[in-house]
């Protein structure tokens, strides 16, 4: 039988997940009564979300906004319904930004909008609405946080270590948020330099709370559940992996920004209903943002283009249309001896530098086509001696759907040092019809390391006919 190397649960969650597709992302806290601007100036630099950090904004300034937090148009039943009519299927709500305000009732501080004019739960209000609209709920939390004492000071790049007094601190809200909200399809995390020990701490706390839920691959140190791309960014390599792209209607901002251009709403329905089509075709989800205003309204260009997008859905619907399908090999029956070159490449992305994705090879892939059943030796060989043993999987599969055990399977070897050529199977029985053969590094498709040797060819010899 071919190795699983996901448990039946994990399967189930990230299946669950690849079907939700297309997210809504809501950025929405003190930052967005500033709309980008301070003391009357538009503040040009950075992200409008990050005005206390990129702006001239004093921080004691910044955290009075509290006192203003009246949100008084703020409609959670709205932004679902909105996500509804964008043919989205879950939100994505920033439960805390870098800045530190919470928008849910935590009893780790009063720096929260149970603490402010509305004394709203936004996180449960969000909960609710999705619940009620049958849509998937996500958190979004930041690593960082620029009002707990503990934690390190603002900083241009955002990629703080996270002290220990911050990481209990951190520990406790995510706790909260995962215990007090129902289901949570996806914990999102974002910016910071956590250890890989913190990384893993986080991924494990939220994996024991929810059962199903899916973490970022921005939690680092390679320990998420899926891939994040940059801010709007495509992967230049077909994964074998769940991974997602975060979109903005506008690129340069994803908190709301009053001075920003709104125009061509039309051109914007098509660019981003293009782009949600093509992650949609390359495997991935996409997530798309919006930025309510200081008062909670849904800003009006925001709610034209998303349903204009709705509207390119209903057209086509959310399916997967694959490009670039691999023409198999074919084998002749006379053939004793048959040298598989020309493998298709299989990359994931690794994050193990901050906000760094580095595309890495961790498999190679041949189709065969067979005209009858037959039963190989498989071997390899290899350009170069090998410095260092490296242990891999051979994974077979027949797409004919056969029912019996041996036309699936997986063998665990390991390459010699020093050998070029050696045997890695015998009595491998391959059905007539297309199977693949896989050849990778040990471990799920997200966490696999690098494969050495990527000029490795495979050799089928013919043991006998079935």
């Amino acid at each position: 039988m071919k190795k699983e190397w996901y448990s039946q649960q994990r399967l189930a969650a990230i299946q669950k997940w690849k079907d939700l597709a297309y997210g809504m992302f809501v950025h929405f806290g003190l930052y967005s009564l500033c709309g980008g601007v301070w003391d009357g100036e538009n503040v040009k630099v950075g992200y409008s979300e990050q005005i206390l950090s990129h702006g001239p904004v004093p921080q004691d300034s910044y955290e009075a906004l509290k006192h203003s937090f009246s949100i008084e148009n703020f409609d959670a039943d709205a932004i679902a319904s909105l996500a509804v009519a964008a043919g989205m299927r879950y939100i994505v709500l920033t439960a805390k930004h870098h800045d530190g305000f919470c928008l849910f009732d935590t009893a780790t501080t009063d720096y929260s909008t149970m603490h402010s004019p509305c004394r709203k739960d936004i996180v449960a209000e969000m909960s609710r609405a999705c619940s009620t609209h049958g849509l998937g709920f996500g958190l979004y939390y930041s690593w960082i946080d620029w009002h707990f004492p503990y934690a390190l000071p603002i900083s241009p790049h955002n990629s703080d270590a996270i002290p220990l007094e911050h990481m209990d601190y951190t520990m406790a809200q995510l706790t909260e948020l995962l215990t007090g909200y129902g289901e949570i399809c996806e914990l999102w995390m974002d910016m910071g330099a956590p250890t890989r020990d913190q990384s893993r701490h986080v991924a494990d706390l939220a994996h024991s709370l929810q059962p199903n839920i899916m973490v970022n691959g921005r939690v680092w140190n390679d320990c998420g559940d899926f891939l994040t791309m940059g801010d709007n960014q495509f992967p230049e390599h077909e994964l074998q992996m769940p991974w997602q792209t975060p979109a903005t209607i506008y690129h340069e901002t994803w908190g709301y920004r009053s001075w920003q251009e709104r125009k061509d709403a039309q051109g914007k329905v098509f660019q981003l209903s293009s782009a949600l089509f093509s992650v949609l075709d390359g495997g991935g989800n996409y997530l798309l943002n919006i930025g309510p205003t200081g008062d909670g309204s849904i800003v009006p260009f925001e709610r034209e283009v998303l349903e204009g997008i709705g509207r390119e859905v209903r057209k086509r619907g959310l399916s997967r249309n694959p490009q670039g399908t691999v023409i198999a090999e074919r084998i002749e029956k006379n053939e004793t001896v048959h040298e598989l070159g020309g493998a298709t490449k299989q990359y994931r992305y690794t994050g193990g530098d901050y906000y760094s994705f580095h595309p890495i090879v961790t498999a190679l892939s041949w189709k065969i086509e067979l005209e009858r059943d037959a039963v190989y030796e498989v071997a390899y060989r290899l350009s170069a001696h090998l410095e260092k043993e490296m242990k891999l999987c051979l994974d077979w599969e027949h797409d004919g759907g056969a029912s019996d055990d041996d036309s699936d399977g997986t063998f665990i070897f390991t390459l010699k040092r020093g050998h070029q050529e050696s045997i890695i199977f015998t009595n491998m029985v391959m059905r007539a019809g297309i199977t693949t053969l896989t050849l990778h590094t040990v471990g799920s498709p997200i966490k696999r390391p690098e494969l050495e040797g990527e000029d490795i060819i495979l050799l089928l010899r013919k043991q006998r006919k079935e």
